[in-house]
């Protein structure tokens, strides 16, 4: 979990503590009451998100804008169980993947890098020819380092559709070679979402011939990334409907 794998699950936990706790605060003490209110609020909306996750569904309730990658201030208000949760487990997570060895982000192949949340903790300040977003629950981090942007909204452990992996697969094989930076591909933890996405980038591009051989590369030089079977079936659709044939071969690019 808070890879690839049951991700959901820890929502669901979270609405069952969240229930138990209410169900145990007295209510015949008036003091307790908005504390009840609040822990059934927080209750109901774990369950709600858990659902989500399950049914790969309703990614655009948090509200993130595809043009400035922001997630408005409404959202936190609305939302404020699930974002308070999502944002202390990614933030404690990066930082014991960080303690354990695992960089914030990885250089995947020459221009190619595979990121989470916290990517810009990299020393240094980075341009980036492209970056292609894969959360729907934090806003990004990079619009003022980035030439292009694509947000792809996905819940966590949830892949793209075969369709939005090529749109990110031509979009980021459009930017390859820019002389303004590299390309960023990032999700909450840099090992599932953005894996799927620049596996098909980097078939796309014309740096692996197939998203199998794409993904041995990767892991070798990023061992976390992994793939769930629901991201290793978007990518073996993907690959079956648009073909492996990288982007200059098939005349988009001069």
């Amino acid at each position: 979990m808070g890879a690839v794998h049951g991700v959901h699950l820890k929502y669901v936990a979270a609405s069952a503590v969240c229930f138990s706790v209410a169900y145990h605060v007295g209510d015949d003490d008036a003091r307790l009451v908005p504390w009840r209110a609040l822990l059934l609020y927080s209750a109901l909306t774990h369950a709600l998100f858990g659902l989500l996750f399950v049914m790969r569904w309703g990614m655009p309730v948090l509200g993130k804008s595809p043009v400035t990658g922001r997630v408005p201030w409404w959202s936190y208000v609305v939302w404020w169980p699930f974002h308070g949760l999502t944002w202390l487990y990614t933030y404690l997570h990066t930082l014991e993947s960080e303690r354990r060895g695992v960089p914030v982000a990885s250089e995947v192949a020459p221009g190619w890098w595979v990121g989470g949340r916290y990517a810009r903790w990299m020393p240094g300040r980075r341009q980036w020819a492209a970056t292609i977003d894969l959360t729907c629950e934090f806003p990004e981090n990079c619009m003022d380092s980035t030439t292009r942007y694509l947000l792809l909204r996905c819940w966590d452990g949830v892949p793209p559709s075969p369709a939005e992996i090529e749109e990110a697969a031509v979009f980021a094989a459009m930017a390859a070679g820019d002389p303004t930076g590299d390309i960023m591909v990032h999700c909450a933890h840099g090992r599932g979402r953005s894996t799927t996405v620049m596996l098909a980038c980097l078939v796309r591009a014309g740096v692996h011939p197939d998203w199998q051989s794409a993904f041995e590369a990767v892991r070798r030089m990023r061992p976390v990334c992994k793939l769930n079977s629901k991201m290793r079936k978007a990518l073996s659709t993907w690959q079956a409907r648009y073909g492996t044939v990288p982007l200059k071969t098939k005349g988009v690019l001069s």
